[in-house]
């Protein structure tokens, strides 16, 4: 029999650094330059989207209430001060509220306040009026204020 020499196995190789601590670091482009141009234009994308969200959203109707005071005259009456902004031409109901000590509702009312008419030495600010609006109540309430305010539905 003949044998044939085989050729020997491949040898480890000689740098004992790369065994030891594995290879060096690809030249290649990193993360950050790979996607962090995609990263900004997706941060802008949606930075854009919510301007565009904000300036629609504030451009639409306005309608805002803030409670000014209340007034509990007796255990059967009360009455609630706030401040209204609307457009003049908008119709708004708002659900004035008095609450007990135990925040349980003693006095609701739901007041419509329809639209009106705009002179011309009008500001912005006029849109704001005052009003004061008289609840029976069904116990003694401790405190009052505007549960909500909305424009309605046409119909």
């Amino acid at each position: 029999m003949t044998s044939t020499p085989q050729a020997p196995a491949d040898p480890a190789p000689d740098n004992g650094l790369a065994n030891r601590y594995g290879r060096p670091p690809s030249s290649g482009p990193s993360f950050p330059a790979r996607w962090g141009k995609w990263i900004a234009a997706g941060a802008l994308a949606v930075a854009v989207s919510l301007a565009v969200w904000f300036t629609a959203a504030t451009n639409g109707q306005t309608l805002d209430w803030k409670d000014v005071g209340y007034n509990i005259k007796s255990p059967t009456q009360a009455s609630v001060t706030f401040q209204l902004t609307k457009d003049y031409e908008d119709t708004v109901e708002c659900a004035i509220q008095v609450l007990s000590e135990n925040y349980a509702v003693v006095g609701w009312r739901t007041i419509t306040i329809g639209p009106e008419t705009p002179s011309a030495e009008n500001t912005p600010s006029d849109k704001t009026k005052y009003y004061d609006v008289d609840l029976r109540t069904d116990a003694l309430g401790v405190t009052g204020g505007v549960n909500s305010c909305w424009i309605p539905d046409p119909a």
